[in-house]
């Protein structure tokens, strides 16, 4: 399915989630820009355009996943060693993937493809026991923040019953562990 532009109506909610966006990613007002150039990287837009590719597009937008959720989905399959997941080749048939499989190989390619190239996250584990000083934790959840604000994106332009009241809830579940 072709990206379609966003319409105009839209546009003021997507950018007042962006500006969540650039809060979960510590930009500031002078370098909010930035944020823009890390979605549009190597760090993230190819692993996006797969996610998008294979999950969105053959679903017609789905329901996000929440945070919480993935993060369990991730402890409890050991995702970060799972081959589906941190595989360079892409899984010949992801027909019975869930919405959870799609986002964990999302997260976690993007967190090993940044932690292996010197990217902007550089924790280089997702260790939940042995993360005392959060770091890796909160690679985890900004990395899910940019799944979520991409997603709204492309939902955005592509869904056309789409609801403004989805992202004005969007960072809620994070809100409380800033």
């Amino acid at each position: 399915m072709p990206r379609k532009t966003i319409p105009r109506e839209r546009l003021p909610a997507l950018q007042k989630s962006y500006d969540q966006l650039c809060v979960w990613l510590n930009y500031d007002v002078s370098t909010r820009h930035s944020a823009r150039r890390l979605l549009d990287s190597s760090y993230v837009k190819p692993f996006f355009r797969e996610y998008r590719r294979d999950f969105l597009e053959a679903t017609h937008g789905s329901a996000a996943v929440q945070c919480a959720e993935l993060y369990r989905w991730c402890i409890s399959t050991n995702a970060f060693v799972q081959p589906k997941y941190i595989s360079s080749e892409i899984p010949s048939s992801k027909r019975e993937w869930t919405p959870l499989d799609h986002a964990a190989r999302f997260l976690v390619r993007v967190l090993r493809f940044s932690w292996e190239n010197d990217g902007e996250w550089s924790s280089g584990k997702f260790d939940p026991d042995n993360d005392e000083d959060g770091e890796g934790e909160l690679e985890f959840y900004q990395v899910w923040a940019i799944l979520q604000y991409l997603q709204a994106e492309w939902e955005a332009a592509n869904v056309d019953d789409w609801e403004m009241e989805h992202l004005a809830g969007m960072f809620t579940e994070m809100t409380s562990r800033l």
